[in-house]
């Protein structure tokens, strides 16, 4: 599957996953209709905006959230560029606590081809999220949760998948320092774009990660495009908001496409079915003491 988002050095595939967690990414404002915008000359949206309305924009991207808890049940499918398509299944469950969004994922791997789930645990990993982010996994049910630290944050979650816990975190959507570069069109959406520079860190030097750019749609704050920028300008990856979809009266992301322009390798992230405004445990979230999945109750999914 992927690689850390920060090493240009491996042979990457970079899986939608990174921002599976991140607030603002799965969903936008209830009264979004994400219908098509005036032309860029009758749009006053291309004005440019200032620092202190950036920060606004920026702080009201950050603090997005549902009405309520969510559970998705979704499909990974790794693109590789010379070689077959290989799916996954997995399950995500959602809330958010003081610190920001906080993320349960458990990921089977499917038959080739396939929709059906394996019934051995492939992945299962917890990962809070915001300015003092955590990530723990487990490979297996009967395992306790260990928390990620360390030079572990950018080693495979999976062995012959390249993609980090790192990658989960997404730090740079916190950097605190960032240019406005102004806005700009993304398909039939005005988005403003935002370029996050990196901190001084050996870590993101050693991976050649100077900056990272987010496109965030100029109504609704919802973020449409990441790219990771390298030392010299270039484009590391890519991934853009395909489409959303109304679901139990809220919005939210139904595909995303990922791209790693060192391989060209592509992960798709669909969500097949979704519930949402839910009231979900918390010890589904706690890593000390969680709760088996086997023990959540049924929830009511519509398809998407």
């Amino acid at each position: 599957m992927m690689p850390s988002l920060l090493n240009r050095n491996f042979k990457t595939l970079r899986s939608a996953f990174g921002l599976f967690a991140t607030a603002g990414l799965f969903f936008v404002s209830d009264s979004c209709s994400l219908s098509a915008q005036p032309s860029k000359d009758d749009d006053p949206r291309y004005e440019l905006i200032d620092r202190e309305e950036g920060q606004r924009r920026l702080a009201a991207f950050r603090g997005q959230r549902l009405r309520g808890d969510y559970c998705f049940n979704f499909q990974l499918e790794h693109l590789p560029r010379r070689e077959k398509t290989v799916r996954y299944n997995g399950k995500m469950w959602g809330t958010w606590n003081e610190q920001g969004a906080l993320t349960r994922f458990q990921i089977s791997e499917a038959a080739l081809g396939s929709a059906e789930t394996s019934t051995d645990l492939f992945l299962e990993v917890i990962i809070q999220n915001g300015k003092t982010p955590s990530v723990w996994k487990r490979q297996t049910s009967d395992q306790h949760f260990e928390k990620v630290n360390g030079e572990q944050l950018f080693e495979p979650l999976i062995p012959g998948i390249v993609y980090s816990p790192f990658d989960l975190q997404m730090p740079f959507i916190f950097w605190d320092q960032f240019e406005y570069e102004g806005p700009a069109r993304v398909r039939s959406r005005i988005v403003q774009r935002f370029l996050m520079l990196a901190p001084d860190d050996p870590l993101y030097e050693s991976r050649g990660i100077d900056a990272v750019r987010l496109s965030l749609d100029d109504t609704y704050d919802a973020l449409f495009v990441v790219e990771v920028i390298g030392e010299q300008g270039e484009e590391l990856s890519r991934f853009d908001v395909e489409n959303f979809k109304k679901i139990q009266g809220q919005y939210i992301v139904k595909s995303i496409t990922l791209k790693d322009h060192v391989s060209r390798d592509r992960t798709r992230f669909i969500v097949r079915e979704a519930s949402v405004g839910i009231d979900l445990d918390p010890l589904i979230f706690n890593p000390v003491r969680p709760l088996d999945t086997e023990l959540i109750p049924a929830l009511e999914f519509e398809p998407l």
